[in-house]
């Protein structure tokens, strides 16, 4: 039996855990875990997690030391992301977590998660002699990372995740059907970030991370009955939007059974990476099926 490790993601969309054992310079997974915590909607509409939201994250990080303690796992890193990272009382938050499962919670910045997330893909991908393109979307940034035979060459995190995209349109009273003038707002600094890289060369393929991206590569098989789910072309991605668009809230989760934390931003997710490959004149997505807590993981157990 090999030492066991765990990390755990706290995205502005859930929290979740992943804990794994060391066999020989591998490591097999052995549990995940995942609790719906939306951390990001009180942040980003007024600058705080709420009392109720912080009382659900206190609960599931109980349920993660009692999860480490049945494992005997070894260590655990535990990282925090854009919601935590912006909000007020983002100290009080960790000092509570803390209090209640003893475990310290690192709040990091956009590079140092794109790094994690990049290490990750580097795990399931031969990245060598390639020029790759990474997006990483979160309820709260995306992360845009180009990446030169294995090795990160720039990295951008942009504030536009799918909860964020909501709550802007919340906050200007916008239906579904308007989404576009949200993603308006993105399009300019994304463009400018794309056109100073992709002059450096062309690109072989972009890489996606993150539970949307996992999501959507269900979405090709479940709605275009397409295989391999491995990866997805613009045109599936194009085709799987149109699908959604026509679906209600209610269908999405009856018809395509996605939770209900999936079903509301599986649409401004799945239009965020369609505009990034349009942009980085990139026909296809590869899906590794790995994300941030993998990363993590690989990190605190020192193998990366």
């Amino acid at each position: 039996m090999g030492a066991k490790y765990s990390a755990i993601d706290i995205g502005s969309n859930a929290i979740r855990m992943i804990v794994g054992e060391i066999q020989g310079s591998e490591i097999q997974v052995i549990k995940k875990l995942r609790a719906p915590v939306r951390l990001g909607k009180d942040v980003f509409m007024d600058g705080t997690i709420s009392n109720k939201n912080l009382a659900e994250a206190e609960e599931a990080f109980r349920k993660f030391a009692k999860t480490n303690r049945e494992y005997k796992v070894t260590r655990c890193r535990a990282v925090a992301t854009s919601a935590v990272r912006e909000a007020k009382n983002r100290a009080n938050f960790t000092k509570t977590i803390f209090a209640a499962s003893k475990i310290q919670v690192e709040v990091i910045d956009g590079v140092e998660e794109a790094r994690l997330v990049h290490n990750a893909i580097r795990k399931e991908i031969d990245l060598d002699n390639k020029r790759v393109l990474s997006i990483d979307v979160g309820g709260g940034s995306v992360e845009i990372t180009f990446s030169e035979n294995g090795m990160m060459s720039a990295t951008e995190s942009f504030p536009m995740g799918t909860v964020r995209i909501l709550d802007q349109m919340s906050r200007r009273k916008l239906t579904e059907t308007q989404i576009n003038v949200i993603m308006g707002d993105f399009v300019n600094p994304l463009t400018n970030y794309l056109d100073s890289h992709i002059a450096d060369g062309p690109l072989h393929f972009a890489v996606g991370t993150g539970g949307n991206l996992e999501c959507m590569a269900q979405l090709k098989g479940l709605i275009l009955k397409k295989t391999p789910t491995t990866y997805i072309t613009i045109r599936e991605l194009h085709d799987i939007a149109e699908k959604l668009k026509s679906l209600s809230y209610k269908d999405r989760m009856e018809k395509l059974e996605l939770r209900p934390d999936r079903a509301d931003v599986i649409l401004p997710a799945t239009l965020l990476v369609l505009t990034a490959l349009r942009l980085a004149h990139v026909e296809k997505i590869v899906i590794p099926k790995v994300g941030l807590r993998d990363g993590l993981l690989w990190s605190t157990a020192g193998l990366i």
